[in-house]
């Protein structure tokens, strides 16, 4: 629900207000917003990118007699690997959440 004319001027208000009182936090808390989404999708894109790799791969098998074992065995394997990066490098629920706190409030 996108936010009214009166509420967007309020949160502006605070913004600058912030940045104001204390302009190293509101740099620090952009830059962190920003890094840790940028690190998110740059693994994502990684992950798929690196799923349609290896079906690719793994599909080559099918086409060339020749490498009849040898491609899909390394389609598999790169699959697998694949997917495993992608699910360890996005790490926990708990580890993302404890990346987003600014290093000055965590336990």
């Amino acid at each position: 629900m996108p936010l009214s004319e009166h509420e967007e001027r309020i949160l502006a208000e605070i913004e600058a207000q912030l940045a104001a009182d204390d302009p190293r936090f509101a740099a620090r808390a952009r830059r962190r917003r920003r890094l840790s989404w940028n690190r998110a999708t740059r693994v994502r894109v990684a992950a798929i990118l690196g799923v349609v790799g290896a079906l690719c791969v793994l599909s080559l098998g099918f086409v060339d007699g020749t490498l009849a074992f040898v491609l899909p065995a390394t389609g598999m394997a790169l699959l697998f690997v694949a997917i495993l990066l992608g699910i360890t490098l996005l790490g926990t629920p708990a580890e993302r959440e404890q990346a987003s706190v600014p290093p000055d409030e965590r336990t």
